[in-house]
């Protein structure tokens, strides 16, 4: 295995993947437990939502950064965790958010106490100088911005920002105690061996300010490799191709495709398996956009995740395997949210519209053991395929789909990391896209056949490979075969990888 930063990350929130202790609620060593089970499946990395003390279920409300939540374990638990991932080449990342801390974070009262000492006149310490503006606090109505959200201070006659929750104040990240804390953040989990972090919100660090917001990022950037050169971080940019490119301006690793996810209604991994639209061109031009958009850093094409509806296709199985292995046949460092290996089904959107759906707990056997409590309030989330147990003994099931296409993604680093060129895209039945891709002085071509329902026939020898070394296909009863005039057939909904 190549040692980089291309990998297959696996995103988990805690709460709902695991439960080791029987309380209801999944833990660190519940991870621990299915490390094996991640692993076996192809994955290489771990993205942990927040594990940190918080007064929400979601924990992005953060009240200690420096410690676990008890619910979820104990640091020794998240040392052992560290090193039993690199005892299997998994690399670990955490959720770090930094935009603002929950309201009980020990630091909101106390900066607000001396901020009101600040408006009284009252003359501040040289420490104190520092901590009256830790957070984006106004003293009246009209200092606000018109594009901020805003909570008055309970007991106080002055204003905290508030973007997301009243339960989240926002921290002044101008302040040079916030800039010094957050470096002491990085450094503390870096020590530990943990490998990166995903930054949450990162739009939202100065609203309405890319270029301040780039600024930042590359002073946490700095920070990160500072300690550990290889760490990796991606950041979450909710926006569109164009603003994303600037945003890799700041040198950190990876932002995630949002234009190439669910949350698009132009995705084009979704856009691409329907035949009356420009199938082969949309996901081509979104291949080719995935790499463009990064520029020299590494990309990070995802489907769906935490704060997205679910992809799966509830009762269409087919489309939910085909669609992942779109996903898996881009460049980049890949991200799969927890169970939908096994297609867990919810959505959070129209009148569903409740993060709680997409967040629901895997169903591991019939037993229950492992399983966790349900989340309060979820509307209309559902179970549509088996348990994890049941599909790993059903070699037809999603689960060994995923095991598959990783696999392949896994032995072919050219998927990954290669240059891309177009071989043939057949415009005509929109059906097959031959693309190759080169890394290392290595080619290989990849074959896909978009068509749910008719076979393609191809006759790759031409372009100078010689052998299918790996094949993708979304029926279980199905190959791809090798024809007389040493063409190949794909089936409906497959992919071959040549070389």
């Amino acid at each position: 295995m190549i040692e980089d930063n291309y990998r297959n990350y696996y995103e988990i929130f805690v709460r709902s993947f695991y439960d080791s202790d029987g309380d209801g609620i999944g833990d660190l060593q519940g991870i621990i437990e299915k490390l094996d089970y991640i692993d076996d499946l192809g994955f290489n990395g771990i993205w942990l939502m927040p594990i940190h003390p918080s007064d929400s279920y979601h924990k992005y409300d953060v009240n200690d950064y420096f410690a676990v939540d008890p619910s979820y374990g104990t640091m020794d638990d998240l040392e052992e965790l560290i090193e039993e991932c690199h005892k299997r080449n998994i690399r670990i990342i955490l959720d770090l958010v930094l935009n603002h801390t929950g309201i009980n974070h020990p630091s909101f009262n106390k900066s607000a106490s001396i901020h009101q000492k600040y408006l009284n006149g009252q003359s501040l310490t040289e420490e104190e100088e520092r901590w009256h503006d830790y957070y984006s606090f106004y003293d009246t109505k009209e200092d606000i911005p018109g594009n901020v959200g805003y909570q008055k201070v309970a007991g106080r006659d002055f204003y905290y920002e508030c973007n997301f929750s009243s339960s989240m104040p926002e921290l002044n990240l101008d302040n040079s105690l916030v800039q010094e804390d957050i470096q002491k953040i990085i450094d503390f989990y870096l020590d530990k061996g943990i490998d990166g972090f995903r930054l949450d919100a990162v739009k939202y660090y100065y609203m309405g300010s890319t270029a301040k917001n780039v600024e930042f990022l590359a002073k946490l950037n700095s920070w990160a490799k500072q300690k550990n050169p290889d760490a990796y971080i991606v950041g979450e940019c909710w926006d569109s191709a164009q603003v994303i490119e600037e945003y890799y301006q700041s040198g950190c690793d990876s932002f995630f495709n949002f234009p190439g996810s669910i949350s698009s209604p132009n995705g084009f991994i979704m856009n691409s398996i329907n035949r009356d639209g420009a199938a082969l061109g949309s996901y081509f031009d979104g291949m080719l956009a995935n790499i463009e958009m990064a520029s020299n850093c590494i990309p990070a094409p995802f489907i769906d995740n935490h704060d997205t509806p679910r992809f799966t296709s509830a009762g269409d199985v087919r489309k939910t395997k085909f669609q992942y292995a779109l996903l898996q046949m881009l460049n980049g460092t890949t991200f799969t949210y927890y169970g939908d290996e096994v297609g867990l089904f919810g959505t959070n959107a129209g009148s569903a519209n409740k993060d709680e759906n997409v967040r629901i707990p895997i169903r591991w056997g019939k037993d229950g053991t492992g399983d966790c409590s349900m989340l309060s309030g979820i509307t209309g989330s559902q179970y549509p395929y088996p348990t994890v147990a049941e599909q790993m003994e059903d070699r037809a099931s999603i689960y060994h789909f995923y095991k598959k296409v990783l696999l392949i993604r896994n032995q072919n680093p050219e998927i990954a990391r290669g240059s891309v060129s177009l071989i043939e895209m057949e415009k005509e039945t929109k059906k097959e896209l031959f693309i190759a891709k080169e890394y290392g002085g290595k080619r290989i071509g990849i074959i896909f056949n978009f068509s749910p329902t008719e076979d393609l026939n191809v006759a790759y020898q031409t372009e100078g490979f010689t052998q299918v070394v790996g094949q993708i296909v979304v029926d279980q009863d199905k190959y791809i075969g090798m024809q007389k005039d040493n063409s190949i057939l794909l089936p409906p909904y497959s992919i071959a990888i040549v070389k």
